[in-house]
Parts: C-alpha cells; sequence; structure tokens
C-alpha cells in the first residue's frame, strides 16, 4: 500500500501505521484497535464509539484499495476475437474486457475496480474451434445460469413449503 491517496494516508494515519504498511500490518494494527475500543470490553462512550467506527471506515477503504493482481490465460482464439471474462479470486470478483490482439504480459483493470487487475497469457497450443466454443459456453453456465449452492437449496426449501 502506499500513502499518496489522501483516503489511504488518512486511514493509515487512524490505524498508527507508516505508508509503506502491508496489508497484513493493516489487519493486525485493525485487530488491536477493535479488541481494545470494542463496547464488550471498554464502557461505550461517544469518544470510543467515534474511534472505533474511523477504524472500521479506514480498514474498509485500505481493503477497497488493496490491490489484487491474477494472471488469466487465454487461448488465441479468445485473444484474437476479444472476450470479457468475469474474474473470481479471494472473495473478490471483477469484469474484464480483453480487447482483440491484446498481447501477452498486458495488464488490464477490472471494470469499476482499478485496484483488481488481471495479466494476460496466452496458451501456446490451440484447442480446435468447437472445443473452445463449448468450453466457453460451459463457463458462461457455470457462472451465470447454475445457481450457486445456497441459491438450490432455498428453492428447494421453498417448493417444499409450498408442497405442505
Amino acid at each position: 500500500m502506499r500513502g499518496s491517496d489522501p483516503d489511504i494516508a488518512r486511514a493509515l494515519e487512524v490505524l498508527g501505521l507508516a505508508p509503506d504498511a502491508s496489508m497484513p500490518d493493516a489487519k493486525s494494527a485493525f485487530r488491536q484497535i477493535a479488541k481494545r475500543l470494542h463496547p464488550d470490553h471498554t464502557s461505550p462512550t461517544p469518544e470510543t464509539l467515534s474511534r472505533l467506527a474511523d477504524a472500521i471506515h479506514a480498514i474498509r477503504t485500505l481493503e477497497k484499495c488493496d490491490s489484487l493482481e491474477v494472471e488469466l490465460t487465454l487461448s488465441p482464439d479468445d485473444i484474437r476475437d476479444g472476450v470479457t471474462r468475469t474474474v473470481a479470486h479471494r472473495g473478490r470478483s471483477g469484469v474484464f474486457r480483453i480487447l482483440p490482439g491484446t498481447t501477452a504480459g498486458t495488464r488490464i483493470a477490472a471494470i469499476g475496480d482499478p485496484a483488481f487487475t488481471i495479466v494476460i497469457r496466452i496458451e501456446t497450443q490451440t484447442q480446435t474451434h468447437e472445443s473452445s466454443g463449448n468450453a466457453g459456453l460451459h463457463r458462461f453456465v457455470d457462472d451465470f445460469v447454475k445457481g450457486s449452492p445456497t441459491a438450490r437449496l432455498a428453492g428447494w426449501l421453498r417448493k417444499a413449503r409450498s408442497a405442505a
């Protein structure tokens, strides 16, 4: 993390950290402050609650600004045609638009989240057009059509209640 952005600098100041502190340092400092100021451990005065709220806001700001870089491997056909991919990593997801003709090693930021970037890698061996088309279709179905296990369970429970 770098302290050049005023929001990041303020968040690091609230947590009592130097501008070159890492995200694990910030999380550790937040936990210590939260333990010290939590209403279960300290009488809840307006000052302590305000300081706790500032610490919560600071860690959320730092988590939002924490950069994340993921490697994405694409087929030569995807590079030639250009694609849009949804990438999820460490509880964070982003939509990436890869333009036709993008080269290997290119860094692309997620739409709406410039701190989440991907590095493009290109497969060396091409697949047949038929199998890569099916892989894209299966990926689309997995990402957007199939419900999550929680959604499927909720649907099953709704059906069970309506039958009763």
